[in-house]
């Protein structure tokens, strides 16, 4: 079990209204006790107080000094401070793992598809909040 407490979700900027829907679908599953107990919070960039345009490399190692759980879409992927180039040259076994919506557009038009994300994000979110999951770097929800 990982020593790391997690604050929560930190929703990255490319998905504040997806990240606002998947809340209301996080309550629908009635979690919300769950999630006070944990202690866990939800927030986006900007609430973090974070600009919206801050590089890749630099919002990972906000999110695993502060105990975030990254949630983001793809980011750039070119670059020395891209999100994966920062896995490759940074993450190690005991980070937290960031979490990937897989596929914007099919949250956007499948109702199935939404509630699979919901489902593994809170299953995520527990997990690594009981020190699971920090031998990941990357997670694509939904699950397959």
């Amino acid at each position: 079990m990982s020593d790391r407490s997690i604050r929560g979700l930190l929703a990255d900027a490319n998905l504040t209204g997806h990240f606002r829907y998947l809340l209301r679908l996080l309550e629908k599953l009635d979690l919300a006790a769950v999630f006070a107990e944990l202690s866990l919070q939800f927030l986006t960039i900007d609430e973090a107080g974070l600009p919206s345009d801050i590089d890749d490399r630099s919002l990972w190692r906000f999110c695993q000094h502060e105990g975030w759980v990254l949630y983001t879409a793809n980011r750039n992927a070119a670059g020395t401070d891209s999100l994966q180039k920062t896995l490759d040259d940074s993450w190690q076994p005991g980070c937290l793992p960031l979490i990937t919506l897989a596929n914007k557009i099919e949250f956007e038009h499948s109702t199935n598809y939404r509630q699979r994300v919901a489902v593994d994000v809170a299953e995520l979110l527990f997990g690594v909040a009981m020190g699971d999951y920090c031998d990941e770097s990357r997670i694509y929800v939904p699950r397959m």
